[in-house]
């Protein structure tokens, strides 16, 4: 009897579970539609935005390095702005983007003293506080509601400290989780300063979808002249002035990349929690079946005997 017992509050918890899992997955999922719109109409705009500061830089003069660069610094210490979400339960993302961390240092030889980090999220600082990194800046505000406003408190603060001279920062990496699809989201480290050629190129080519509303977009010729405009006081200052502007742009797209990618996981996680509780209360209704049917045989079997000894 008491393991009859057992076995139902078993059924009973993974019931529970299965119905707080599926409004978790609802709440997500709703979440989630309305996170990768922002984040495919975001990639249409720095599509374009993008494609505007690279056609403008082919009319300075070569030596004008500092406003476009085409090579990297190779020395020097290195700023990582990391997002990550506030919560958990999305599966192995949060495991991915520490992973993606690990493998920017390798992969560049840097050691854990050469870098600093800006964080947005809370799962990220956790782990760089637990494995014993610099952070410089926390952002714990910011969330899927912040508008371009408050995102540029990132930038402008990422900015400053990269062009104050006594900090000696070479470049600048946003690591952060692109959406791919609902049931894909990879993690990635890309450089967002100092402005380079090749990375911009990158970055436009990989931004445009696939799939989807805007994967006919034309490819924008970035190669090509531009034609004769009129620039007041002069195009270097034009461009001075939009780099600090590129940077919120690539700073906001990252963050709504990163907010779609957190509710597609979490809903994916919450649905398989969902199936996965129950299978569980199914196995254990089956379960609480067959000890039923084998306690009922075992009282009709000793009814049984007790008349036949009766005899």
């Amino acid at each position: 009897m008491a393991n009859l017992k057992k076995l139902k509050e078993k059924i009973s918890s993974f019931k529970k579970t299965a119905k707080v899992t599926k409004a978790m997955e609802s709440i997500s999922a709703i979440k989630m539609r309305k996170a990768q719109q922002e984040a495919i109409e975001a990639r249409f705009y720095a599509f374009k935005v993008f494609g505007i500061l690279k056609r403008l830089s082919r009319i300075i003069d070569q030596n004008v390095d500092e406003i476009f660069s085409n090579v990297l610094p190779k020395e020097g210490r290195v700023l990582v702005l990391f997002i990550t979400p506030d919560k958990g339960l999305t599966g192995g993302m949060n495991v991915f983007l520490n992973k993606q961390v690990l493998k920017l240092i390798k992969e560049n030889n840097y050691k854990k003293e050469d870098l600093d980090f800006v964080i947005i999220g809370r799962k990220g600082r956790e782990f760089l506080n637990r494995e014993g990194f610099n952070i410089i800046k926390y952002f714990s505000q910011i969330n899927e509601k912040s508008d371009l406003k408050v995102v540029s408190e990132v930038s402008k603060f990422i900015e400053e400290i990269y062009r104050n001279k006594k900090n000696e920062y070479s470049k600048v990496y946003s690591i952060y989780t692109e959406f791919i699809n609902t049931s894909e989201q990879k993690a990635v480290s890309k450089i967002i300063l100092p402005v380079v050629y090749d990375n911009v190129k990158e970055f436009i080519k990989n931004i445009r979808p696939t799939k989807g509303k805007y994967s006919n977009l034309k490819e924008i010729e970035l190669d090509r002249d531009v034609p004769a405009y009129i620039f007041k006081p002069n195009i270097e200052t034009v461009l001075k002035d939009l780099i600090p502007y590129i940077l919120n742009i690539e700073v906001y797209y990252s963050l709504l990349e990163s907010f779609a990618s957190e509710h597609s996981a979490r809903m994916v996680a919450m649905k398989n929690a969902t199936e996965k509780a129950e299978e569980k209360a199914e196995e254990s209704r089956k379960g609480f079946n067959k000890a039923r049917q084998a306690k009922i045989t075992q009282e009709i079997s000793e009814i049984v005997s007790g008349i036949e000894a009766m005899k």
